[in-house]
């Protein structure tokens, strides 16, 4: 008897630990990758971006695009693409990340990806020696 009872208090363990791990896992928020701008990497001119959500399956309200922590451009239709005019921006080191909007979890965060825009540079001519 006291091994059947034993086996029941483990089982219903298990069953514990499955459903908090489910539930746990059911309200994990989206995530956004950014494709379009390399990290560390020099843009200029209009760049193509867009975000990829990743990870769980939820209901996406939207995409949130920031530049240094502003708002740039609010997506509200997949696929989340936007040009972004770098012109915008001054000469330098910038930031940006994506924000998902979800109707049934909480909102998620891409990675924030670094990039330097260089607008004004002039690229120095080659010379024939």
């Amino acid at each position: 008897m006291v091994k059947r009872f034993a086996c029941v208090v483990l089982l219903a363990g298990a069953i514990a630990i499955g459903l908090v791990f489910a539930i746990a896992q059911a309200c994990d928020p989206p995530i956004g990758g950014i494709n379009g701008i390399i990290e560390n990497c020099a843009v200029s001119g209009k760049i193509p971006v867009e975000v990829e959500v990743k990870g769980v399956e939820t209901t996406v309200r939207g995409v949130d695009l920031y530049v240094d922590g502003n708002l740039v451009e609010s997506l509200n239709q997949a696929p989340y693409r936007q040009e972004v005019d770098t012109t915008k921006f001054k000469d330098g080191d910038h930031k940006v990340y994506a924000k998902v909007r979800s109707l049934d979890r909480p909102d998620g965060v891409s990675p924030t990806i670094s990039f330097e825009v260089s607008n004004n540079s002039e690229v120095p001519e080659e010379h024939e020696g």
